[in-house]
């Protein structure tokens, strides 16, 4: 029952947030025409800026938990091999 409720509810969310936004949507597309032809001149260098450091957050932190995970598993196995 809790479960449904919620599903009601987001239901009912998405299909109100579709019908306020469907005004902003018509009236963006008679701008379309402009944002088409001048879309060739978008410089992407702050993309890229961004793609990097993102990807490089995430690839610092993922050597970072690795690295601890095993030192982690070889300090228990060290400790295991002391145990016994």
């Amino acid at each position: 029952m809790k479960c449904t409720k919620h599903m009601l509810i987001a239901v009912i969310g998405v299909y109100i947030s579709f019908q306020l936004s469907a005004p902003i949507i018509a009236s963006a597309q008679q701008y379309l025409p402009i944002a088409a032809t001048s879309s060739a001149n978008v410089n992407m260098t702050p993309f890229y800026w961004m793609v990097g450091i993102v990807g490089g957050s995430i690839a610092i932190t993922l050597t970072y938990v690795s690295w601890r995970k095993y030192r982690g598993e070889k300090k228990k196995q060290t400790e295991d091999d002391s145990n016994n």
